[in-house]
């Protein structure tokens, strides 16, 4: 008799367990949050963050951040595209080029479709980068590079520190030259430090999380910005789509400025069922407005504006509509070397 109730009792534990897991298929799983770069950007900081406060929203065990640098963010992409499990345990930051990078370089490291990403949200309205010069530099503003040479430290290909000088070289004249292979931002403003590049593209709230004192003493000029409008905190610093004199110059200059109009966009792969996606969108809701990680993205310097997939979604749509000719001119100067 004792055998007999064990075992009712047994399959009444297991068959609550079942419905458990039926009613939250996240329930006991391990959710792995991508970062496209390391080390101690505002990209794997909140990859993170992310680890840290979303699984708990979702019913999950844990959650594990998981960095994968590589040829300026594709390889993360292409890993979410085709090797991840589309099961919505692996979600993603989305590097800022993601979109236009399928532009740049189809059939040639790009290896997936920027639109069928499943978009959860973004953590920004779009994050402006900036383009920079050491203070000593005698460069005073992107029109006197015509005449001197800069060199820019760069990631590979499709990063903003690349198709940003090679694209104002195209539409201005400049003199823009770009020094590749740098893993990290940090590896590129420690370079800058030691005289070894003269400035480059960076985001702006990660400038002011890596290097707040570059700021507050002027270490570094910020020629122009890089965006689809000016950031509140450098209202007279123009775009560089201003700087065009015509107006095939300000779409190509659009085109590299589309790199900042994800907003730190969140994604998870293809394919995944809606009744997940709708948990993981929840989720990710309910992290952005938790206190724990508000306090996170502030020590990040992070303009944290919330948006929901749309933005995304139209974003990249946007983007991936441009004109082929248009294209077809930056991808002139991204193939070069």
């Amino acid at each position: 008799m004792r055998l007999i109730i064990s075992l009712l009792l047994g399959g009444c534990m297991a068959g609550t367990v079942a419905h458990a897991e039926d009613r939250n298929p996240f329930a006991g799983r391990t959710i792995n949050v991508l970062s496209p770069y390391d080390g101690s950007g505002s990209y794997p900081q909140i990859a993170l963050a992310l680890a840290d406060e979303l699984p708990k929203r979702l019913g999950a065990a844990n959650g594990v951040a998981q960095f994968m640098p590589g040829a300026g963010g594709l390889k993360m992409a292409n890993y979410l595209y085709r090797l991840a499990p589309r099961d919505g345990t692996n979600i993603a930051i989305l590097f800022d080029g993601t979109p236009a990078a399928q532009l740049y370089y189809a059939g040639q490291g790009v290896d997936y479709h920027a639109d069928e990403f499943i978009p959860l949200g973004t953590l920004t309205r779009g994050d402006q980068s900036v383009l920079i010069v050491r203070s000593g530099s005698p460069i005073k503003s992107v029109f006197d590079a015509r005449e001197t040479e800069v060199v820019i430290g760069g990631a590979a290909a499709g990063a903003g520190n690349v198709v940003v000088p090679r694209g104002l070289n195209l539409v201005l004249g400049t003199r823009f030259k770009v020094l590749l292979g740098y893993p990290t931002m940090g590896s590129i403003l420690l370079a800058m430090e030691q005289g070894e590049v003269d400035g480059t593209v960076i985001n702006w709230s990660n400038l002011r999380q890596l290097k707040p004192d570059w700021i507050a003493n002027k270490k570094i000029r910020v020629l122009a910005q890089v965006g689809f409008s000016r950031h509140k905190e450098l209202p007279d610093t123009p775009l560089i789509s201003e700087l065009a004199n015509d107006e095939r110059g300000r779409q190509t200059l659009q085109l590299v400025s589309a790199n900042g109009a994800s907003g730190k966009g969140i994604v998870t792969t293809p394919s995944v069922t809606a009744d997940r996606v709708a948990l993981l969108r929840a989720a990710f809701i309910e992290t952005t407005r938790a206190p724990e990680f508000i306090d996170l993205m502030k020590k990040q310097t992070l303009d944290l504006d919330p948006q929901p997939p749309d933005f995304l979604s139209d974003a990249t749509k946007r983007i991936l509509a441009t004109d082929p000719a248009v294209i077809a001119d930056v991808r002139k100067v991204v193939d070069s070397n």
